[in-house]
């Protein structure tokens, strides 16, 4: 008789509450209040959308899954190699060109010996205009800066991918540029845990066969991704809010709202 062996938990969420702090014009800082008293856990190989009517409470849930940022209260313990949210500027150095900051990384999270063939995909998927890759990234637009923190995320290994949204992200993408990028998506996280979100639902369903739904800080539903979806329609009855309220700088990326989404140019990813 075989005996099957549990899939094992990579990441735990123990009572987690995170709050956020907002200067407010002529008073002290306030505080919002993100998620609250959440628990829960990814296993090996589960693959999760996270559905919710506020990104910020979204990619607060998968920062702190990724373990980037600390909570206020509880506790949140990693045992896989996990990445941080693709696409996040993290802290590279804006005075280093896109290769010296692509070089450190691969030294860090490569593999020896694939430095050049490593560097090389960078390069391709960002998909730079000429002589960019050796300029230093403060030399970049906003475009060409998330083509390449998408880049750099995307050719490194891991256990658990963290999919924050991102313009690149959407399922009516027509540009070769975004095409491309979507496809080394699926080619790195092809039987990999991912957690994933979005507000376009249709590419989350892409990726993510499980979901579970936030809303005001807390899990109110979890199951097949399906189900989730199907009890957010009737239960939230609204689209999802961008209200990231530019958290990202113009360094960082993109544009946060479906306004200024609607009149990005796919062309220039």
């Amino acid at each position: 008789m075989t005996v099957q062996s549990l899939p094992r938990t990579l990441i735990e969420l123990r009572d987690v509450t995170r709050e956020v702090r907002r200067d407010v014009s002529g008073s002290k800082d306030k505080a919002k209040r993100l998620l609250t008293n959440v628990t829960w856990q990814l296993k090996q190989g589960q693959r999760v959308g996270i559905i919710a009517g506020s990104m910020q409470e979204a990619h607060a849930f998968l920062d702190c899954a990724a373990g980037i940022a600390t909570p206020q209260q509880g506790d949140v313990l990693i045992n896989a190699n996990v990445s941080w949210p693709l696409g996040s500027k993290g802290g590279l150095p804006s005075a280093l060109s896109g290769r010296q900051n692509a070089r450190f990384l691969q030294g860090v999270y490569g593999h020896g010996g694939r430095q050049w063939q490593d560097l090389d995909q960078i390069q391709k998927l960002a998909d730079l205009e000429e002589g960019y890759f050796d300029k230093p990234l403060k030399s970049y637009n906003k475009f060409m800066r998330a083509r390449f923190n998408l880049a750099i995320a995307l050719v490194f290994d891991f256990d658990v991918y963290v999919v924050p949204k991102q313009f690149a992200w959407k399922s009516n993408a027509t540009s070769e540029r975004l095409l491309r990028l979507q496809e080394a998506l699926r080619d790195r996280t092809a039987g990999k845990s991912i957690l994933m979100t979005n507000t376009d639902f249709n590419f989350l369903e892409q990726f993510c066969d499980e979901a579970l739904v936030l809303n005001q800080g807390s899990i109110a539903y979890s199951g097949s991704f399906s189900e989730c979806r199907s009890w957010y329609d009737a239960n939230i009855s609204k689209a999802p809010e961008d209200d990231l309220e530019q958290e990202q700088d113009s360094e960082e990326g993109i544009a946060t709202t479906d306004l200024e989404q609607d009149i990005l140019d796919d062309a220039l990813w």
